[in-house]
């Protein structure tokens, strides 16, 4: 239709106007040099130009230039727009896009969505390529970069941007980026360890901190309350296990000297205490007999003080407490007389020490030693007869006199220092305090007090006592309910040590629940801490039966301990021999055995518990494993024999597409599969192997059922034409034709037809229905046919026919029949 309009336009223009007057657009179109495949003569509109464009159109490769001119200068609009689609040069079809504007729409609107989806593709390539370039850049920094804030995130995301781009890298990028993602992965498992070192560190940390506390509170403790020889065994597994726990919390970690030097000293501290408790109960009863006595012997007393040597930091127990009373009380020497000249030698020796001593004190202007060196030497010179005291008088003035005047030069340098702790006393009595911390604070400024020597200002000193009792007298309330309440738990531990002792009287140590008793003894321990604070003295008698009692009860939970550890050791010992018993399966069904008789066995010690699970784990570890070898044994000869069946399949296969199929082949083919079935194969490759041999099996059979039933129709047809030869006749047929009670060659193919569903004549439809009707009656009375209509088969048809009937009674029709319907199968017979 378009070329139609174009002609006819041309037509009317032609007629209309001259050609030096003709339009444009026609000069145009006419004017146009030929494309391919026109010639000069073929210019003018007319049907045979048109075909030609056609028929170079029709060419599959037709340049670009040339499609392009056909896009703009095709007769038809079909070959136009033909041509639009076949262009893929985007120059040309920006080209044709410009000169089909307001001419051809259809090539217009083509080239142009054209042109829209190649930038489209050039945009996502490009967009691509800068996303790529992008990812390089962002991974190079990361794998650079010292900060590692969500450093492994920020690798994971680079990664996912990575796996969505790899297909369009480049192998410069993509050396570039899979470089640049190793280095990270390599320094995320750095910081990793890092965190796990740091981690390590700060646990052992811990732990040195948990055990310096510990050790400060058992040495406060100890401070506080006398320990009794009962206390003995506990501070020696104190001891043991501290220093064990310390040594594990500086292995490979770094340990500050002031850290070490104070673990060192409460050690040394709590060394000296264990001694000191040691050496008490070994002197307990030279203690016990000397405390017995109304008056003691001073030199027994102060000899066994010298032999236990009491360290000064630890409380003193009640009974060395009481022997000091005793040095202490005991009158002293009296003076020496006059005309004893050896000992006024003596004490004048002493006192000329002393006095240079005190001379050498006060050049260094030390105002409290040189009070009490004075206050020293005065005693020595009363100690003197008359004329020695009174050689040494004068020079005792004159240096009583150069303390005086120290105390008054530091009493001048003191008093603004002293006058400061009176206002820090007055501001802390008005102060709204802790009781505790308040006390804390007033005795520290005491001691500063103290420290400065005094004062001689008789007002300041009551000033600062004044302030002292006033700031101390909230704290009195404090103190006093603190009182009532170590009285408390004063009682509260009382009441402990009667339920212990009523436990350990009623308990059947024979049959007892010792995770009860275990717990008991944790509650009871728990319970006597959280009974803080206690009278020291009051609480020393709870203390000691306290201690009995729970040293009592952990003898027994210990005898359980060792009995259960000693049941778990040889579970551990009966795991290692597993590990090299055979076969595995028995080893692997004894260990879970024991695994589930672990956890019967009842309370450990913590610390062997974990050694010997280690241990038990570690053996069971490695039966385990042998299983797992055995698996990737049996998993690496499950895919060798996978392969070789694949191959034996084929070739099975293979066989069953043969035809005509071989016997002989086909049976050695069974034969391989089934063996081959039987190797360690996966159950899907048996399950190929048994269905495969199944059904060459199955082929096989069927290929011999013909042969057989091939010969059968070669005897009956033999047996027509009177050419059958007995003698070649299987020798069970006489017996077996016997079973067919049919003496009619008619009934007898009837009733093969029957027997195999072979449809029968027309002409024997009567006879057929009635041998049915008598196989129906004779199987329901189960008459003496019976066994004559359940042995109606094939062959035994076949054998009446070729050995009881007459000959002349058989007819080639009636043997056609039977060979046709030995043919076919019936699938119920």
């Amino acid at each position: 239709m378009a070329a139609f309009f174009q002609n006819l336009f041309k037509k009317r223009s032609t007629k209309a106007t001259r050609p030096d007057n003709s339009s444009k657009k026609d000069n145009t179109v006419q004017n146009s040099s030929p494309v391919d495949g026109e010639s000069a003569t073929s210019r003018s509109p007319g049907q045979p130009a048109i075909d030609t464009q056609r028929q170079t159109l029709a060419d599959t490769n037709v340049p670009q230039e040339t499609l392009a001119r056909l896009a703009t200068k095709g007769l038809a609009a079909d070959i136009r727009l033909e041509a639009a689609r076949r262009l893929t040069d985007e120059t040309l079809l920006q080209q044709v896009q410009k000169a089909s504007r307001g001419r051809d729409k259809g090539v217009y609107q083509h080239t142009r969505q054209v042109l829209q989806d190649i930038r489209r593709q050039q945009e996502d390539e490009q967009a691509t390529r800068d996303a790529l370039e992008q990812l390089a850049r962002d991974a190079e920094d990361l794998a650079k970069t010292g900060d590692t804030t969500l450093y492994e995130a920020r690798t994971q995301q680079l990664d996912k941007q990575w796996q969505s781009l790899e297909g369009s890298a480049s192998n410069e990028q993509k050396t570039r980026v899979l470089s640049a993602l190793h280095t990270c992965r390599e320094r995320i498992r750095e910081l990793e360890q890092d965190r796990q070192e740091a981690q390590r560190h700060q646990d052992q940390k811990i732990q040195r901190e948990e055990t310096l506390a510990l050790l400060q509170e058992t040495l406060d403790s100890l401070a506080a309350e006398a320990p009794t020889s009962g206390a003995l065994p506990s501070l020696d597994a104190l001891q043991r296990t501290q220093e064990n726990r310390w040594l594990e919390a500086t292995r490979d970690t770094s340990v500050s000297r002031q850290e070490q030097k104070q673990y060192e000293d409460l050690m040394l501290t709590l060394r000296a205490a264990i001694d000191a408790v040691r050496r008490l109960a070994h002197h307990q009863g030279e203690l016990e007999a000397l405390m017995a006595q109304d008056a003691p012997p001073v030199d027994q007393v102060i000899a066994l003080l010298d032999q236990l040597a009491w360290p000064a930091r630890l409380a003193r127990p009640e009974a060395l407490h009481a022997l000091s009373q005793v040095v202490r009380t005991q009158p002293s020497q009296p003076a020496a007389a006059d005309n004893d000249t050896e000992a006024q030698e003596k004490a004048a020796l002493k006192l000329e020490a002393a006095l240079e001593q005190l001379e050498a004190t006060l050049a260094d202007n030390r105002l409290k030693e040189s009070r009490q060196q004075l206050k020293q030497a005065q005693g020595l010179q009363r100690q003197l007869g008359g004329k020695l005291a009174n050689r040494y008088r004068a020079r005792l003035q004159r240096l009583a006199g150069q303390v005086r005047e120290l105390g008054d030069w530091q009493g001048f340098a003191t008093e603004p220092k002293q006058v400061a702790l009176c206002e820090q006393m007055e501001y802390l009595a008005q102060q709204p305090m802790d009781p505790e911390a308040k006390a804390t604070r007033i005795q520290e400024l005491q001691q500063e007090w103290r420290d400065l020597g005094g004062s001689s200002n008789r007002e300041l000193w009551q000033r600062f006592r004044a302030a002292s009792e006033t700031a101390f007298e909230p704290c009195k309330a404090y103190f006093e309910a603190r009182s009532d309440l170590k009285k408390v738990h004063l009682q509260t531990r009382y009441n402990i040590c009667e339920e212990l002792a009523r436990y350990l009287e009623g308990t059947d140590w024979s049959q007892v629940d010792w995770q009860a008793a275990e717990q008991i003894e944790k509650t009871a321990r728990k319970e006597w801490r959280e009974a803080w604070p206690v009278d020291f003295r009051d609480n020393r008698k709870v203390q000691k039966e306290f201690d009995r009692l729970m040293n009592d009860l952990a003898s027994h939970l210990d005898e359980e301990r060792h009995r259960n550890e000693e049941f778990k050791q040889g579970i551990v010992d009966r795991a290692r021999e597993l590990t090299e018993h055979a076969p595995l399966s028995e080893a692997m069904d004894e260990a879970k055995a024991l695994q589930k008789q672990w956890q019967s066995i009842g309370i450990t010690r913590h610390r062997e518990d974990r050694k010997l699970w280690k241990a038990f784990r570690a053996a069971c570890d490695e039966i385990f494993a042998r299983r797992d070898e055995q698996r990737q044994r049996r998993e690496q000869e499950t895919s060798e024999s996978d392969q070789a069946a694949q191959a034996v399949l084929s070739g099975a296969r293979a066989l069953l597409d043969d035809q005509p199929i071989n016997e002989t082949i086909a049976s050695e083919w069974i034969d391989k599969l089934e063996a081959t079935a039987r190797t360690p194969v996966s159950a899907s490759i048996g399950k190929e192997l048994r269905q495969t041999a199944s059904q060459l099996t199955e082929v096989l059979r069927q290929h011999q059922t013909m042969a057989v039933m091939h010969q059968w129709q070669q005897w009956v047809e033999q047996r027509v034409q009177g050419t059958l030869s007995q003698e070649g006749l299987p020798g069970h047929w006489q017996e077996l034709q016997a079973t067919v009670a049919v003496s009619d060659p008619r009934e007898l193919v009837v009733l093969c037809e029957i027997l195999n569903g072979c449809p029968s004549p027309d002409d024997d439809q009567s006879l057929r229905m009635e041998l049915q009707v008598r196989r129906l009656k004779e199987g329901f009375e189960g008459g003496p046919n019976q066994q004559g209509a359940n042995s109606d088969t094939r062959e035994a048809i076949v054998a009446r026919w070729c050995l009881a009937l007459p000959q002349d009674s058989l007819t080639p029709e009636l043997a056609t029949r039977l060979t046709q319907a030995l043919e076919t199968q019936n699938p119920d017979s």
